[in-house]
């Protein structure tokens, strides 16, 4: 799978969470720890459950073997639930990812280059994968959860693979979240053969005014457009 397809993934990982987060079961130390996390919980869930549209800022770091050193981009996503959403990428160049009626849209100005994937036939693959349609029944199956410990307000969850087929694509999932605000601090991917993809985010928008202009994305004249067949079968590969 090429960028396009990794991101997409990624894209519906990080949407997705704060239903993870606020449904998941996990096994922290028992006494008061265990009741904070509890009630951390319980209020992410509360949040999740209102939250229509969010737009964040991110700054997206790529640690890859291949990379002399670690790659940073910086940008804003705006989500509308429950398919849509654009990664706008600002730094170090504009680059564009819009999940929106079926399609992943990448544009990368500089190369003059779209990229149109048809994702609609891979939507229920796409779902059991990632957990979106029952997120703690799919995470139990799929992930052992354990309490890594608090540093000031920011809680660590870690989540590893139990199952052959994502033990071969994801080593280990990361989750930071504020115990203030309860809202994610941090999110990464560590594959198995040690890349890995790590986005923090800042100036959280719950429930702003999305318009559908907030999610279109403006192709000069000129610029192709390739469309392309989507292979889900290496989703966290470059």
């Amino acid at each position: 799978m090429g960028r396009p397809g990794r991101c997409l993934l990624l894209s519906a990982g990080l949407l997705l969470t704060l239903c993870v987060l606020a449904k998941e079961p996990v096994s922290p130390p028992s006494g008061e720890e265990a009741g904070k996390l509890q009630t951390l919980l319980d209020r992410m869930n509360e949040a999740q459950k209102a939250l229509k549209t969010l737009r964040v800022s991110f700054v997206q770091t790529n640690h890859f073997r291949m990379l002399s050193k670690p790659q940073v981009l910086k940008g804003v996503l705006s989500l509308r639930k429950p398919d849509t959403a654009l990664y706008k990428y600002t730094s170090p160049s504009p680059l564009y990812f819009l999940v929106k009626d079926g399609s992943l849209l990448v544009y990368d100005p500089k190369d003059k280059k779209v990229v149109i994937q048809d994702i609609r036939r891979h939507q229920n693959r796409i779902i059991r994968y990632l957990g979106v349609g029952q997120p703690l029944e799919e995470l139990k199956q799929s992930f052992d959860v354990a309490w890594k410990g608090q540093e000031g307000n920011v809680v660590h969850l870690a989540l590893t693979p139990t199952k052959y087929r994502m033990k071969r694509k994801v080593a280990a999932l990361h989750f930071w979240v504020d115990n203030d605000t309860a809202t994610l601090k941090s999110f990464e991917v560590v594959e198995m053969e040690g890349d890995s993809i790590r986005f923090d985010f800042s100036l959280w928008e719950a429930n702003p005014a999305l318009s559908e202009d907030a999610f279109k994305v403006d192709i000069p004249a000129g610029v192709k457009v390739h469309r392309q067949l989507t292979d889900f079968e290496e989703p966290f590969k470059p």
